[in-house]
């Protein structure tokens, strides 16, 4: 039995030497980056004119021109793209897409801009040293006669999202 107690007790020194620990604190580091949060301001409403309740679409460039109205439904007024300016974080990639809210029989959609390829979504634009991007927008408007109500200054709604590449 001595025997069996000596070997026991010399087993557990070779599996657990003094020099080893059996518990250990190892402080480690870890890394984030933390961005200016994304926003964006509009400058410039984008506004289509004056149009006649009659089936038809119009284009709107990024340079405040109707550039096609092939059933001549506009009519005038004041005619602008929209302009935007996104801030966020200076000199990093976003990706930028717009989802029209239709509705009244004003459907908005090709959203174009003078800001990477040109359509959307946009992919990896980059903010500028300073932390802005300015952006034209550019639609086509479609009119549904007899869905479209007349009035003056109709909303028509979008959304931009901005989100970090």
């Amino acid at each position: 039995m001595r025997k069996l107690t000596f070997l026991s007790l010399a087993a557990l020194v070779v599996a657990f030497p003094a020099s080893q620990a059996l518990a250990l604190d190892s402080p480690q580091d870890a890394k984030v980056d933390v961005f200016i949060a994304l926003s964006v301001v509009e400058t410039v409403e984008m506004d289509f004119g004056a149009v006649i309740d009659a089936d038809g679409t119009i284009t709107l460039d990024t340079n405040d021109v109707i550039a096609a109205d092939p059933a001549n439904i506009h009519q005038g007024g004041t005619v602008a793209s929209g302009v935007y300016t996104i801030s966020g974080q200076p000199s990093q990639a976003v990706d930028v897409a717009i989802t029209p809210a239709n509705a009244n029989g004003l459907l908005l959609a090709n959203f174009t801009t003078d800001v990477g390829g040109g359509t959307f979504p946009l992919a990896g634009v980059m903010i500028d040293g300073v932390g802005n991007l300015a952006m034209a927008l550019g639609a086509d408007l479609t009119v549904q006669s007899g869905v479209a109500a007349p009035g003056a200054n109709q909303a028509l709604n979008f959304t931009v999202t901005v989100t970090y590449n």
